[in-house]
Formats: structure tokens, C-alpha cells, sequence
């Protein structure tokens, strides 16, 4: 059913399926139906490529009316633009769709690892880049023109360049750059002041681009470096200890680059001094500062500048389970200087005689023994009896062999599930399961904990994923924003993610749990 709404003071009427908030005209809300990964600009300006998990949504630049969406079977994809409005999407494997289309095809062969985030260097040449190594794809003629296999790494960011050649990072200190004339061997793009030894500080870890062609490169000690369009690079900022960052997203528009931040924070970097206006003499203009800052209203993870200057920005919401996507007038936004300094550099120590390693004394699980995840019953969820199970930290989730387990049993890298109930935002009470993953060394960080809930086509547990809720036939805002109910978990060994104070609620959890047997809506 599609929901209008007048905003109050406009005339304009806004149309979706319940998933535009509005207030005034110009603070139009959209509700994404999962946390949002990246934003792009289409080549023509007008619209917004919005990518989710398993989903690509097109959206209008400047009213932010969904126009269509796109499912994929991609938990990861990226988006990317060609000629007549053709999107190759990349992830899993290798996709083709249309900004006027609503299916994505799957095209090329043994293109997997290869293609996590793609992007075309010229009319018929793909260049994807992915965990297993990098490819060059003639589109027509669908084969591999060049590629690389490597070891397996993360993929941060891939641009491509007005020359024709492709820029990407993998979470080192510097980037890569694949020129397609040149394949046999990558160039090394990385800031000035960079150490010659590794340090983690110095990572690139994002990428953007420059209104003029250029590219933008951003570290996660908040140090940002833009290049013109060969490559060379013009500019270079630092920030203070205090004021630094990881990066999350990159926008360029003139005169300004704009970098995301956690916690809503965005920064903007001057390029270069606007032109004197017709009439006035150079310097009679305040001259812009090199960097401010500001805080949003909300928290985002994406962004992109529109044509008409407006951000257009994207972040996580309900518990990172849905987003939202709306607009900022940078001009309105409160700007504050925002204090530059200096890397402190590296230098590369003395080589030391290598000193044989202590081993490691915490205590690991070498085997999980018993029935899969699939085989819980419901009845012991909702006792809460065992308080808790141990499983395995990887394989598929429905087929990881369980134990009991006391809490005194538990070790630091297992992962637990433990019992909870859930309320859709339609209403039902469910019975659910939270995947608790640990890690045993501190320094590193915990993996995120997982839902499982009981279904009903077909009935028995399944993972909260996209592809999952489909097959039942409900869409994700049938379950988000949810209410969660934990009983108080116990304290374990190992590092583990925080579970939000919110949802450790007994009293709510007997409740649910007398509502889900009561009402028997869901059987089991």
C-alpha cells in the first residue's frame, strides 16, 4: 500500500511504501531496509545508487522517492555505472543489471574472489579487485584479460581515473595503482609524509575522488591526501591526535572534500581558494579556512555530494538493522575550525636477533561435539535452561554442532549462543537465538553476534538475513525495529562484543516468552 504525506508547508506530496518520513520538504527521511554500505552518484546526477546487503535501491537525487530496487545474492555488493546506464555490480561474482531494470544477471566465469568491488577503466575493459587477487574482464567478449592472484586481504576501495587506470587499497600504507597498458606490475600511491616502516595509523583506508578527476586518499589516523588527474599528488592535511578518525565514506565537490567520520562527525577540507567574484580584487574576499568540522543529527556511514551541492547522506539505524538516507544543506550545517597538525613518522629500528616465540597457555576447544544449531528445541529457549550452548565460531550457521555448556566451561575464542525472545515490529513474539562470537587475544576485534529466530515457511530456525526473510515471505521491516529481551547473560572469558544494557530485560523476557505460548501463533 503507498503512503502519501503532505509535509507541512509544502505542496509537494511525497509517495513511497512506508519508508519516507517527512517532515518539512527539505528534511525528507527515507527508511532503507537494511544498514546502508555505500552511496554513488549516477553519471547524469539525477540519481543515488544505494547499496544494502543483498539489494541495490535507486533512488531520485533530489527527492529521494525510491524509484526501484534491485535483490542480489550478494551479502557485500558494490555498484558501479557504465555507458547507457548499464550497473555492473560486483561481490560474490560478477552482475549485470540497469538503472531502469529491477533483475541483476550474473555474467563471466570463475570470477569469484575477484570482483569484490569493480569499476570500468573503458568502454569494454572491468577492472575488479577482490580478497583473492585482481582481474582485467573484456566486457564484450566476456574473458580475462589480466590476472593476479594473491593471498587473502581485505578490499577497502577501488577508483577509477580519467587516464583509464584503477586505484585500490587493501588496508596498507599505501595504495595500488593497475594501469591496463602495464598490467605486469602496480604502482605504489601513497602520502608524503609516510613511514618507511608499516604502522597501522597510516593505513589508507578509503577512496574517493576529486570533483577535477583527482583522487582522494584517506587514512585512519584522519590523514587525508588528494592527487590531480595524472596521479601527482596536490594536497596533503594532518590532524591533531585528538581530532583523528577512522574514515568511512569520501564525497568531492568543489571546493571542498568532505570525509565521514564515526559518531555523526563529518570533515571538510578546502582544495583550493574559489576564484574571486567579477568585480572584486584578489584578497578583498575572506579567504575560506583549510578544514572544519561539524556533527550531524544522525549517524552515517555514506555519503555523497549531489550536483546541486546538497549531501546526500546514508547511515545505520534500528540497532544497524534498517537505515536511512537523507539530505544536508552544507551551508546550514554548524562549521567549526577544525586543528590541523603532523604525522609523527616511524623510523624503521635496528634489526634485532629474531627471539624464539612463547607459546600461547589460554585454553582453546579443539572439537564441538553433538546435534546442529537446528535441532534446539524451543521449549528449552523459552525455559532459558541450558543458559547458554557452545558452538563452533565458523560454518554454516544452522549446521554448527552445540554442546551445554556452563559459563565456567566457556573459553575465551568460543562462541556461544544464548536464549532470547523477540517482538516484531508487526507484533508477533518469537522465540530467538543470539550467536555470541569471542577472540581470545584483546588486541582484536570481537566479530559481530548474530540473530537466529524460529520460522514459520518453514518451520525451524533460521538466520536473520535477507535472503532467509524472503523465503518466509515477510520483508525486513515486518521484523525492524524489533524488540529484544535477554535474560541477564553471564560473564565469559574471552573478548566479545558489547550486548546493549537495553535488551538484558528478564521481566520482558517472561513476558514475551507467556505471550508466545499463550497466543500460539507461532508453533513449533
Amino acid at each position: 500500500m503507498t503512503h502519501r504525506v503532505r509535509p507541512k508547508g509544502s505542496r509537494r506530496t511525497i509517495a513511497g511504501n512506508r519508508r519516507t518520513v517527512a517532515g518539512h520538504a527539505a528534511e525528507a527521511v527515507v527508511t532503507l531496509d537494511d544498514r546502508p554500505l555505500g552511496l554513488a552518484l549516477s553519471r547524469d546526477g539525477k540519481r543515488v545508487l544505494v547499496t544494502l546487503p543483498y539489494e541495490v535501491w535507486i533512488v531520485s537525487a533530489g527527492t529521494l522517492e525510491v524509484e526501484r530496487t534491485i535483490p542480489l545474492k550478494s551479502a557485500r555488493p558494490s555498484v558501479f555505472e557504465g555507458d547507457e546506464g548499464v550497473l555492473w555490480v560486483g561481490g560474490q561474482h560478477l552482475n549485470r543489471s540497469t538503472l531502469f531494470g529491477t533483475a541483476a544477471t550474473k555474467v563471466g566465469s570463475k570470477l569469484g574472489g575477484f570482483v569484490d568491488r569493480v569499476c570500468l577503466l573503458r568502454p569494454r575493459l572491468l577492472c575488479g579487485v577482490g580478497s583473492h587477487g585482481e582481474v582485467l574482464w573484456d566486457v564484450g567478449k566476456e574473458e580475462v584479460i589480466h590476472r593476479r592472484k594473491a593471498s587473502e586481504h581485505a578490499v577497502l576501495g577501488l577508483v577509477p581515473t580519467p587516464d583509464g587506470r584503477a586505484v585500490w587499497t587493501g588496508g596498507e600504507s599505501h595504495a595500488w595503482v593497475i594501469d591496463p597498458d602495464h598490467p605486469s606490475g602496480y604502482t605504489m600511491l601513497k602520502l608524503r609524509h609516510t613511514s618507511p616502516v608499516p604502522v597501522p595509523g597510516e593505513a589508507i583506508a578509503a577512496l574517493g575522488a576529486t570533483p577535477a578527476g583527482g583522487c582522494v586518499l584517506a587514512a585512519r589516523d584522519g590523514a587525508v591526501a588528494w592527487t590531480n588527474r595524472g596521479l601527482r599528488l596536490v594536497g596533503e592535511r594532518h590532524l591533531e591526535p585528538r581530532s583523528r578518525a577512522v574514515p568511512l565514506a569520501i564525497g568531492g565537490g568543489d571546493p571542498w572534500i568532505y570525509v565521514l567520520r564515526p559518531a555523526g562527525v563529518l570533515h571538510r577540507f578546502l582544495l583550493a581558494q574559489p576564484k574571486p567574484a567579477p568585480g572584486t580584487k584578489e584578497g578583498e574576499d575572506d579567504e575560506l579556512p583549510e578544514a572544519q568540522q561539524c556533527r550531524l543529527r544522525r549517524r552515517a556511514s555514506g555519503l555523497v555530494v549531489a550536483e546541486d551541492g546538497q549531501l546526500v547522506l546514508a547511515g545505520p539505524h534500528a540497532d544497524d538493522q534498517l537505515g536511512r538516507l537523507w539530505r544536508e544543506d552544507p551551508a546550514a550545517l554548524a562549521w567549526e575550525p577544525l586543528p590541523l597538525g603532523q604525522r609523527a613518522l616511524v623510523e624503521d629500528a635496528e634489526p634485532e636477533p629474531e627471539a624464539a616465540k612463547a607459546p600461547s597457555f589460554v585454553a582453546t576447544r579443539t572439537k564441538v561435539s553433538g546435534e546442529p544449531v537446528s535441532s534446539v528445541k524451543v521449549d528449552d529457549v523459552l525455559a532459558a535452561k541450558p543458559a547458554l550452548w557452545v558452538t563452533r565460531p565458523l560454518g554454516t550457521l544452522l549446521e554448527r554442532p552445540i554442546q551445554r555448556a556452563s559459563a565456567a566451561e566457556v573459553m575465551p575464542a568460543d562462541a556461544v549462543l544464548l536464549p532470547a525472545m523477540i517482538r516484531a515490529r508487526e507484533g508477533t513474539a518469537r522465540p530467538a537465538l543470539l550467536l555470541w562470537p569471542g577472540v581470545s587475544d584483546p588486541a582484536d576485534e570481537p566479530p559481530a553476534p548474530a540473530w537466529l529466530t524460529w520460522g514459520d515457511r518453514p518451520r525451524g530456525w533460521m538466520p536473520v538475513t535477507t535472503p532467509k526473510i524472503r523465503e518466509q515471505g515477510w520483508s525486513r521491516t515486518d521484523l525492524f525495529p524489533w524488540q529484544v529481551a535477554l535474560p541477564r547473560p553471564p560473564a565469559l572469558a574471552g573478548h566479545r562484543a558489547e550486548i546493549a544494557e537495553r535488551w538484558i530485560d528478564p521481566a520482558l523476557f517472561e513476558a514475551l516468552r507467556l505471550e508466545c505460548k499463550r497466543l500460539l501463533k507461532v508453533l513449533w
